[in-house]
């Protein structure tokens, strides 16, 4: 019997050796990066040192008026800036994928 806080739950050894079994840590799927993951990290990292910065920041806070907030300026500048930036990823995308061989 497994306890779970103050509630009990019953499993069986062999129940819960299924769990287990099902749920262990697989080191070889837990590598594995699709190619349009390896494109998009590729893609961001060719943006300039400040467009990375915003992204980033983007990305973490999911935001324009906290990232603007961070950064001292205005939310709309901000929006104006990621829309440049979402092109950029976009057109390097675009060009890596003719370059990159295909999984």
């Amino acid at each position: 019997m497994a306890t779970t806080g103050t509630d009990k739950v019953n499993i069986t050894g062999k129940e819960l050796r299924d769990i287990m079994a099902e749920y262990a840590f697989d080191d070889d799927i837990m590598n594995e990066e699709s190619q349009k993951v390896r494109l998009a990290k590729m893609a961001v990292s060719r943006l300039s040192e400040p467009d990375r910065i915003i992204w980033c920041l983007y990305m973490d806070k999911e935001s324009s008026r906290e990232v603007g907030r961070i950064l001292s300026c205005s939310h709309s500048t901000v929006l104006k800036q990621l829309q440049k930036i979402k092109k950029d990823i976009m057109y390097h995308i675009m060009v890596l994928s003719k370059t990159e061989p295909m999984d």
